[in-house]
Order: C-alpha cells, then sequence, then structure tokens
C-alpha cells in the first residue's frame, strides 16, 4: 500500500513537471487558420506598427493578383492573424503572385504589399502597419456630384466616392505603391491610372490634379432698380453670402487656399466669419472704400488653391468707426468681437440657435441667459445722451405678451427693449442723464418710443445718437425721433456691465426688482462710434436682410 502510494506522487510529479516545460517551450502561436505550426511553410515573416512593436493579433490576408472586388468573394481568401511577437505563415498560397495585406481593427492601421512572388519572398516577409493616407485623382471630365468607387485590382481595396470640385479623394488608403487604381462610375464610366501611385501616410497624394479657383461676380446695383442708394457710404460693411444654390462647394474643406474680393482693381479687406462647408453656407464681410450713391459696380468674390491672403484683404473689416461687432458665429461658449477691440461676450445658459440672420446666433430662453461684456463698466460702451453712437441689432422674438430686453447697460443708464402693455406694446430706447430738470432733484430720463406693431418675424432695429438727440429705427426706417423726457427716481448708474439679453429693471419700490429676459434669436449687433445717416441704416437692413438676399452673387464658369 505505501508503494503503491509513492508510485501514485511519482506520476503526479511526473504530470507536473511534463506541463511546465511544456508550457515554457510554448512558441506563443495563436491560431493560424490555415497556416502551419510545423513543418515548411509556403510563405512567412513578421509584422510590425509604425513605432517598430510586434503587430499583435492583426488579421492578414493573402490575395491572388486576378482577385477581383466584384466577381470574387473576400470570404474565400487564405486569412490567418499574426501572434504575439507579429509572426504569421501560410501553408498553401492561392496563385505563384499575390498581394499581402493586414489590418489592425483597433487603429486602423494597414499594411498592402502587392506583387510579391512565393519563390522570391519564402519566408523573408517584413512589413510595417502605418496610418493610412489619400489621394487625389484628377477628374475633369465627370461632371461634380458623379458617384462611384475606386478600387485596385488583386486587392480588396474598394472605395465608395464623389467627384468634387473636379476631383476624386480617396481615403484611407494603405501606404504602398498601388498600381493600377480605377475610378468606375455608378452609369459605367471608367477612369484607369496606369502608373503607380504611392500613397503615404497622413498625406494626401494628388495624381493628375488641377489647382481649384472659383470667382464670383457679385453685381452692386445701387440705383432704383438695385437698393437705390441716396447717398455716398463710406468704409461700409457689406456682408456676402454663399450658399449651395450658388455653387456645389463640397470638397472645399480638403483645400488649401484664400478668398479675396476685388472692386475697381482694388483688393479690398475679407473675413470669413462662418463656414459650414457641409451645407455650403458661407458669410463673408467686406470693406467697401465708397460704395457710390445710384451707381453700379461689380465686386469680384474668388477662391484660389494654394496661395495665401494678401495684406490688403487681411485687414479689419470693422476698423473704422466702430466699437465692437458681434455676429454669434462661435457657437455658445463665446461672442468674438469683430473689431479687435476686446469686447468679447460671454454667453451663459444660452444655446445655438436653429436659425440666423447670416451664419450662426445664439438663442435666449426668456427665463435664463444673456453674453455679458466684462470689460464694458467705463470706455466706449459707457455712453452719455451727448455720445455719438450707433446701435444695429437684429431681433426675432418669440411672444409679445411679455416685456423683453434686447441690450442695455444697467437699468438707470441705457437700454433697448420691447414693452408689453395693456393698450399697444412698443420699442422702447431709454437713456438716463445727471441733469436736473425741477426741484425734485430726480434725474433726467429721455426715452423713444415705437408704437407700431411688433412681430415675431426677424426684425432690423437701429438706434442713431449724438448730441443733437436720436432716433429709432425698425427695418430701416425712422419708428421715432421725438423724445420725451421725464425725471427718474432712480440715480443714474454707470458701473453696470453692458449684456445683451436681460436686464434687471427697478420697480415703482426700489427693493424690488424685475429681471426682463428676452426670448428667441439676436444676431449682428454692431456698435459705432459714429452717428450713422437713415442711408447707412436703411442699406444695413437691405443688406443683412435674412429674407431677401442683397447682393447675390453668380458664378462665373
Amino acid at each position: 500500500m505505501i508503494r503503491q502510494k509513492y508510485d501514485n506522487l511519482l506520476w503526479i510529479l511526473l504530470a507536473i513537471l511534463a506541463a511546465f516545460f511544456t508550457l515554457n517551450c510554448s512558441d506563443d502561436r495563436t491560431s493560424l487558420g490555415n497556416s502551419a505550426e510545423s513543418g515548411n511553410p509556403e510563405i512567412a515573416g513578421v509584422l510590425y506598427f509604425a513605432d517598430g512593436s510586434f503587430a499583435a493579433r492583426v488579421r492578414v490576408r493573402v490575395v491572388p493578383d486576378d482577385f477581383s472586388v466584384w466577381s470574387d468573394s473576400v470570404d474565400s481568401l487564405w486569412t490567418t492573424w499574426t501572434d504575439s511577437l507579429g509572426r504569421f505563415e501560410f501553408s498553401t498560397l492561392p496563385s505563384e503572385i499575390f498581394t499581402l495585406e493586414a489590418v489592425d481593427s483597433l487603429s486602423g492601421m494597414q499594411l498592402v504589399q502587392m506583387g510579391i512572388s512565393k519563390d522570391s519572398e519564402r519566408e523573408n516577409i517584413k512589413g510595417y502597419l502605418e496610418n493610412t493616407g489619400s489621394v487625389r485623382l484628377g477628374a475633369e471630365n465627370f461632371a461634380d456630384g458623379t458617384t462611384g468607387v475606386v478600387y485596385v485590382p488583386g486587392t480588396t481595396i474598394l472605395r465608395p466616392v464623389t467627384v468634387e470640385l473636379g476631383n476624386i479623394f480617396v481615403d484611407s488608403l494603405p501606404s504602398d505603391s498601388l498600381c493600377p487604381l480605377i475610378f468606375r462610375s455608378d452609369s459605367g464610366d471608367s477612369l484607369e491610372v496606369n502608373e503607380p501611385v504611392l500613397v503615404v501616410a497622413d498625406s494626401v497624394t494628388s495624381v493628375h490634379s488641377h489647382s481649384v479657383s472659383l470667382r464670383f461676380r457679385v453685381p452692386l446695383d445701387m440705383t432704383s432698380s438695385g437698393i437705390a442708394l441716396s447717398e455716398d457710404l463710406r468704409n461700409f460693411p457689406l456682408e456676402i453670402r454663399l450658399d449651395s444654390s450658388d455653387y456645389d462647394f463640397r470638397g472645399l474643406e480638403r483645400l488649401q487656399g484664400a478668398w479675396n474680393a476685388v472692386l475697381c482693381g482694388d483688393t479690398l479687406p475679407l473675413s470669413l466669419s462662418y463656414a459650414d462647408m457641409e451645407k455650403g453656407d458661407f458669410a463673408f464681410w467686406t470693406r467697401i472704400a465708397k460704395l457710390r450713391a445710384n451707381a453700379k459696380d461689380t465686386l469680384f468674390l474668388s477662391f484660389e488653391e494654394n496661395t495665401e491672403a494678401s495684406l490688403q484683404s487681411q485687414g479689419n473689416v470693422f476698423s473704422d468707426g466702430f466699437i465692437a461687432a458681434w455676429h454669434f458665429d462661435e457657437g455658445d461658449s463665446t461672442a468674438r468681437d469683430a473689431t479687435g477691440n476686446g469686447f468679447d461676450g460671454i454667453p451663459e445658459d444660452l444655446s445655438v440657435a436653429d436659425e440666423a440672420v447670416a451664419g450662426g446666433a445664439l438663442y435666449y430662453d426668456g427665463s435664463q441667459g444673456a453674453v455679458t461684456i466684462p470689460n464694458s463698466a467705463t470706455g466706449a460702451l459707457d455712453l452719455t445722451l451727448q455720445t455719438s453712437v450707433t446701435f444695429s441689432v437684429w431681433v426675432k422674438m418669440e411672444g409679445l405678451d411679455r416685456s423683453r430686453v434686447v441690450f442695455g447697460k444697467g437699468a438707470s443708464q441705457y437700454h433697448l427693449m420691447y414693452l408689453a402693455g395693456t393698450n399697444e406694446s412698443s420699442w422702447l430706447y431709454e437713456i438716463f442723464t445727471d441733469e436736473i430738470l425741477d426741484s425734485s432733484s430726480n434725474s433726467a430720463r429721455y426715452w423713444y418710443m415705437d408704437s407700431s406693431k411688433a412681430s415675431e418675424e426677424w426684425t432690423h432695429l437701429a438706434v442713431v445718437q449724438d448730441s443733437s438727440g436720436a432716433a429709432l429705427y425698425v427695418n430701416g426706417e425712422v419708428a421715432a425721433s421725438s423724445p420725451r423726457i421725464g425725471t427718474s427716481t432712480t440715480v443714474r448708474t454707470t458701473d453696470s456691465l453692458f449684456v445683451i439679453g436681460k436686464l434687471i429693471y427697478p420697480a415703482d419700490d426700489p427693493t424690488d426688482l424685475v429681471t426682463h429676459y428676452f426670448k428667441g434669436v439676436i444676431d449682428e449687433f454692431h456698435v459705432s462710434r459714429n452717428a450713422r445717416s437713415s442711408a447707412w441704416i436703411l442699406t444695413t437692413y437691405q443688406n443683412q436682410n435674412p429674407q431677401k438676399r442683397w447682393p447675390v452673387p453668380e458664378f462665373i464658369d
């Protein structure tokens, strides 16, 4: 019995030792599909990632040189996986000449080696998986919007593509020399490149492509058949809008180049405040040195690939006479001041609006949220009744039953708001002074009121003020120019910040404060240090009107 126990223990120890040596002598290979773990493989090799580390657990395929993506199945291909050291092998091959393909599903890195001969390579294959690259193929004989596929015979490469700007952009191609490269349109027409195309990781390889040049004619008709401009306007900021009805801009986001605006041979300052490449919507601003009354001029707007913007076109559009200009095209995180004067706004509790005058805009929900200008308590926005200033802003208000503030600098300095009343409602611009009107020692209060019916459509509001008085404009026309003057028990204060879309307003009881929030969309808010003319206000309304575009660009073939 004792001897039998010792024999059993001996067999157990031998089994443990055998298992130990078996584990330590393993080559750590994965199951290699149809590859051989012993014997002489037809081919074998090692794959690496671009950083030199082993390409472990990546899929490897052998594709015969006569493989066709049109008639052959990918499932029929010889397939295996590398082991932890990047090794692979195949015991049989489908043809004498073949392509080796490898892809890592996690990183997206790929490898393609075409034209491999099993007799010459045998067990010496070594390759690196890299990031993919792109090819730009000139296709001038195909109309923009033509769809089809690009493929490489003898590989599994097949990419759906669309002709854009006279080119075919093929993405996610492995870094290697590919030949031939064939485009086949859905209608059956084809384009074949028979020379090797070298694809480089993270780069674009151009093949027979041409530089893209776009040119638009922008008629400026200031006669009675156009906008009927009554006086010359100096340094006028003109908005130019492009959309998909003007041109098919798909593919433009891939190109490096510059836009320029030229009028009468002079290059104008130009800024692109908004671009939605997917929709093909653009909002440009350019400064016209002299917009001539009762005249017809033509501005040319162009894009040239592989060029840089000139010094003239880089000039500030809003540099002449402007205090601040907010396009609200940056989303809901900031409101950049386009003048460069530093009055950038901070949006709080706002969202990007579904519609805008041009580009983007911010939506105010009526219960919270505003844009605050941090450094505005003093300086250019600290106005008095004698200060020359012009406010120009677009609003689309929701609901007419409650008072809504468009902008203001405190309840007792100045503000513009919609005032909801029992019998009538109105737009109201109000400004306070230190002037004493009577023995009560109360400060003076001036207000300009438009009692015409407000609407929930896009409305352009402008306030023009100088030492001689002020005027309130609605949709390009004077709505009020004679002030109502009274006294206020509220002492004029100037330490408040400039805020868009919100105002804390004193009620009859000084301890009772009412906050008026705007509800709707506010867009294109410009503040000038000059008292603009009625012609300027009307032209601004006509140029920026979201319901009727002026000027209308025309593409030049």
